[in-house]
């Protein structure tokens, strides 16, 4: 089985800052598959900095969420070799980074060419082992002989006004997902295609289980994923743990969806950063979020996650969710037109309720039918969720009758028989 050593073990050779700088041949490289970008949908780019040769390498998203190298430019990093510790040190930070900003050169000094792109150094990871600074940026420049000169930054990576127009076009900027990352290594080491395939599918793998874990609201299991040195938005791991059992205990279901995956990754540490949907029986809110993974001896642990909150784009109802509003939607009509045996074809032969089975629920409708002049039902606020072995619709419903009125939270719960989905039991608590 592919493991977490695996990324451990992907930095095996380095070289200084006086090793050879030749460029390299995008054609010679279109086929590889660098262990830094896992996952790229279609849409998105990646760019990738080896210190060690002075290029940068640039890739694109294809509907496999392979990248696919596209452009390789000649870049300067920093005066000193290594990885960035504390400001004004001359090197270049190793990690992951997204681009939080642009400035435009005309607000720059003429040194800084045509603009630059901030980024988010020190990012999580840095903070987490105290590396410090600021200003780290993918900047032109109008001296373009310091490109080929190279390692003579204070830190930024630098690249000629041509290549940055050029790459402009591609560079998104800010919080959400899609948003381009700029990964830099020393060396970088590419994967065969097979190895390459199975990193992928194990990364994959993990978020995939991250978020089954959530909507089984098993609180033990949830957190097996998260480390016992998780800081983030204000919650350490034991805060964590508490606020999730608190949700838990409060709501009946959780519904967790994950689109536009994207995954990288540097030297023991993972970003999973994707467009998220979560739903639960009180509370719906899309967001863009990254979740943040360390190598630790017991496997991949997050140590932070990051959520901001994005439009609420309206879901496509599933299947059997559309089906279930329908029926609800007839069996008020049904109820409403005093037609017992119309209305008590929705429920199930093995239906049980306050004490009656079907036959005596049967009986009781039948009379009340005989003894009113007119029924009306109201219904709001209708949710459905699944629940083991069927589904759960809940509402508001008003109710008003020419001898009765009352105000209620009702819970019908369904299962799927050979005639279609049927009521088999009904919970009903007024409200004043």
């Amino acid at each position: 089985m592919l493991r977490s050593v695996l990324i451990l073990s992907l930095l095996a050779s380095t070289q200084s800052p006086g090793a050879s700088t030749d460029s390299v041949d995008v054609t010679s490289r279109r086929g590889d598959a660098p262990e830094a970008v896992l996952t790229l949908p279609e849409g998105s780019c990646a760019i990738v900095v080896e210190k060690a040769t002075q290029s940068l390498f640039l890739y694109q998203g294809t509907p496999q969420s392979t990248p696919e190298l596209i452009e390789v430019v000649r870049v300067n990093t920093g005066e000193e070799g290594g990885d960035k510790q504390y400001e004004g040190d001359l090197r270049t930070p190793e990690g992951i980074y997204f681009f939080t900003g642009i400035i435009d050169g005309n607000d720059l000094p003429a040194e800084y060419g045509v603009r630059a792109f901030v980024t988010d150094y020190p990012n999580i990871f840095d903070r987490l082992v105290g590396k410090h600074g600021n200003n780290i940026w993918l900047h032109a420049t109008n001296e373009p002989e310091r490109i080929s000169n190279g390692f003579n930054t204070r830190g930024c990576v630098v690249v000629t006004n041509e290549d940055l127009d050029r790459l402009t076009p591609l560079i998104r900027v800010g919080p959400y997902t899609g948003s381009t990352v700029l990964i830099v290594k020393e060396k970088l080491h590419r994967l065969e295609p097979a190895e390459a395939r199975a990193l992928r599918d194990e990364m994959r793998q993990l978020v995939a289980r991250w978020e089954a874990a959530w909507e089984s609201m098993d609180i033990d299991r949830y957190m097996n994923f998260y480390s016992r040195a998780f800081r983030s938005m204000g919650s350490d791991y034991n805060a964590l743990q508490d606020y999730k059992g608190r949700l838990t205990r409060q709501y009946e279901y959780v519904k967790v969806d994950i689109s536009n995956l994207h995954i990288f990754a540097h030297d023991g540490e993972m970003i999973a950063a994707f467009d998220q949907r979560y739903e639960s029986d009180r509370y719906r809110t899309q967001s863009a979020k990254r979740l943040y993974f360390k190598s630790e001896e017991d496997g991949w642990k997050i140590v932070a996650e990051t959520s901001r909150n994005t439009p609420l784009k309206p879901a496509e109802p599933e299947p059997a969710e559309a089906e279930i509003r329908r029926i609800i939607a007839d069996w008020e009509k049904a109820w409403e037109s005093m037609d017992t045996d119309s209305y008590i074809a929705f429920y199930s032969k093995t239906f049980r309720s306050r004490g009656m089975d079907y036959a005596a629920y049967h009986a009781y409708k039948d009379r009340l039918n005989r003894q009113y002049k007119y029924i009306k039902v109201d219904i709001s606020n209708l949710r459905i969720f699944p629940r083991s072995g069927g589904m759960v619709a809940a509402f508001d419903q008003l109710y008003e009758s020419d001898g009765y009125r009352a105000q209620s939270s009702k819970r019908l719960y369904l299962v799927l028989e050979e005639k279609g989905w049927r009521i088999v039991e009904e919970t009903s608590q007024d409200r004043l």
